[in-house]
């Protein structure tokens, strides 16, 4: 049903993102646009979403790009789910077709902070591969005291896990089972796994720093797009 839909050719080519309706009509008067390989240079023309559309020869996807930063509050999950579960994607519901959307990792529900959602798929898949080269910091709590001689040791620890502990240290004016952690990692659960292996679970966790971004401004709940230059930045590394 949604494949049998029509839309014009100079929408289809607009809710890309590329460029308004005006400069669409202007590309696509200019010979410029291929509708499955064909030129099509007449305006008003109207074409299916399942046609492949190329400006340029390169193809356009009918759907503007977005990258979000969400500051996750506790009890969402971070999949989508056909159950009455809360998610994060509720919480960008006023986005065009959030069923495209994407959590670039993901934070157990009772896990809070900063999360990367986008519906551009490659982009997830480039980013999710350099996880373990991103610095990430979370103000952890755990369910009992942590040691100091397990911080020391901790700092040092040679893992065989898919992270690197850059800094650890006790969270100034804090309770002793709050500890704030810099690390690269490839996911939570290795995360996790290293602290259980020193017999200390998690019971919460706040991501407050991920890569170049960070919560500034924007409270529990709140998203953001982001901007420009935050994008070039992270994609960089």
């Amino acid at each position: 049903m949604f494949e049998s839909v029509l839309i014009r050719l100079n929408k289809f080519i607009s809710n890309s993102g590329i460029c308004n309706r005006r400069q669409a009509d202007e590309y696509i008067v200019q010979g410029r646009v291929r509708v499955n390989g064909k030129i099509l240079n007449t305006l008003g023309s109207k074409i299916s979403l399942k046609d492949v559309v190329e400006l340029d020869g390169k193809k356009i996807i009918p759907t503007k790009m977005e990258y979000i930063i969400l500051n996750k509050p506790k009890g969402f999950h971070c999949v989508h789910s056909k159950s009455n579960v809360k998610t994060i994607f509720s919480l960008i519901s006023s986005l065009e077709d959030v069923s495209r959307f994407t959590s670039l990792d993901f934070l157990r529900d009772n896990y809070t902070g900063l999360i990367v959602i986008s519906n551009d798929t490659k982009f997830i898949n480039q980013m999710h591969n350099k996880l373990q080269s991103l610095i990430q910091i979370f103000h952890l709590k755990l369910n009992i005291d942590f040691l100091k001689k397990d911080l020391k040791i901790i700092k040092d620890f040679d893992s065989k896990y898919n992270l690197k502990i850059k800094s650890i240290n006790f969270v100034d004016g804090a309770n002793k089972n709050e500890i704030g952690l810099e690390t690269s990692a490839c996911s939570i659960k290795d995360i996790e796994k290293i602290f259980l292996k020193f017999d200390y679970k998690i019971i919460s966790c706040d991501r407050v720093l991920f890569s170049n971004l960070t919560k500034k401004d924007l409270s529990r709940g709140q998203w953001r797009r982001m901007n420009k230059q935050e994008l070039i930045n992270l994609k960089s590394f």
